[in-house]
């Protein structure tokens, strides 16, 4: 089967879109800076073997950008708190930093908006196992 290019940019941009809709926005801009953030940092949070099944059913522009940076030596990074994970996801992009992610709140919003996206191309079961990788108190930021 031939590898077909424009088939992978739209499903990319079909996921970017479903960002943007649970984010609440038109911004599909915003919406990668702050997908980007939250991915990697859910990559990062997770065991090696975990990082890579979860990315795995990501669409292939995606997962490229789930990698970018990734150093398997360096995870899982150990976070307990709420604030130590939004400090974390702020982190991961210096711009949606000063521009998305001027409130705490915003950093979550985008968390859960990302986490319901990802619904779209990540089973159930690895979302789950995603979720049991993360400390109670940051699972309990996407019970809303």
């Amino acid at each position: 089967m031939a590898f077909n290019f424009e088939d992978k940019q739209k499903d990319a941009i079909n996921l970017l879109k479903k960002v943007a809709e649970e984010m609440g926005t038109d911004d599909l801009n915003k919406a990668g800076r702050v997908f980007r953030a939250v991915l990697q940092a859910i990559r990062d949070r997770l065991p090696v073997n975990d990082a890579v099944h979860f990315a795995a059913q990501l669409p292939t522009i995606w997962k490229g950008i789930y990698y970018d940076q990734y150093d398997p030596a360096k995870v899982p990074v150990k976070i307990r708190s709420q604030q130590e994970w939004i400090n974390f996801i702020r982190s991961k992009n210096a711009f949606a930093a000063n521009n998305d992610f001027i409130r705490d709140c915003d950093i979550v919003e985008s968390f859960q908006a990302v986490f319901k996206a990802l619904h779209h191309c990540i089973s159930a079961g690895e979302l789950q196992k995603v979720k049991d990788a993360m400390h109670h108190e940051i699972q309990e930021l996407l019970e809303v």
